[in-house]
């Protein structure tokens, strides 16, 4: 059985209608199992017998500090994988391109997923967090544990700026069921679909979980957009 925290969310509306029918949806909102992955007792019960975990749940805005980061994000992530200990055989963790994001700079090469992190903004800080928790996670109880760092999901396609970190719908799905089943201990992947010109460099996503995207944002006709909103993060420069 699957469950999938942030049920109710964003990337969670994208990706459901690819689940089989008896996914557990966990989330804080009415339409879904009611349980604060904060507290160990409802993240326990959060897990019950469950053979993967697809973790979303997340305060996910670039432009928080440390503190809502931190709380939202790291702590949850920490008390949930607490619970999974070695029962859960498969946790798949969302993280995000922000945590590498300093490296999103105009002239540079493909952005790879082995570099060392270099987050943008506290938001980015802690999805290096959490993906140090899932590492330590897969190492401890010989689980497999897998990072996608997404790009953007689940918005539309309507500003220049993240044309080449998009991730289509059918690409985000395709990926997401691909590192529910492949044979990976540990991976860290980003989650963007077939951009041109390239930024964030897929290879081993293809090459470890079989990951195809067919979809290329430079198929549209994408306006610049507005200015970025977030001036605590250096992902834009």
């Amino acid at each position: 059985m699957l469950v999938v925290t942030g049920g109710l969310g964003r990337v969670a509306t994208v990706l459901r209608p690819a689940l089989a029918p008896n996914t557990r949806l966990i989330d804080l909102r009415p339409g879904a199992e009611q349980l604060d992955l904060s507290d160990p007792r409802q993240a326990a019960e959060a897990v019950r017998g469950a053979d993967a975990v697809l973790h979303l749940a997340a305060t996910p805005s670039p432009g928080q500090d440390w503190s809502s980061a931190h709380r939202g994000n790291v702590v949850p992530t920490e008390v949930l994988l607490r619970a999974c200990e070695g029962r859960v055989a498969r946790v798949v963790l969302a993280s995000s391109v922000h945590a590498v994001g300093l490296y999103h700079r105009p002239g540079r090469d493909l952005i790879s997923p082995e570099w060392t992190p270099k987050p943008c903004c506290d938001y980015g800080v802690s999805k290096v967090a959490i993906e140090e928790l899932g590492q330590r996670h897969a190492e401890r109880y010989g689980v497999s544990v897998i990072c996608l760092r997404l790009g953007s999901t689940g918005y539309p396609l309507d500003q220049q700026r993240h044309a080449n970190m998009w991730l289509s719908d059918r690409d985000a799905r395709q990926l997401v069921l691909a590192a529910l089943t492949a044979d990976v201990r540990f991976g860290v992947y980003f989650g963007v679909s077939a951009n041109t010109p390239a930024r964030w460099d897929i290879t081993n996503a293809r090459a470890e979980l079989g990951y195809q995207p067919v979809d290329d944002s430079a198929a549209f006709d994408i306006p610049v957009g507005r200015p970025y909103e977030f001036p605590n993060c250096r992902m834009f420069g």
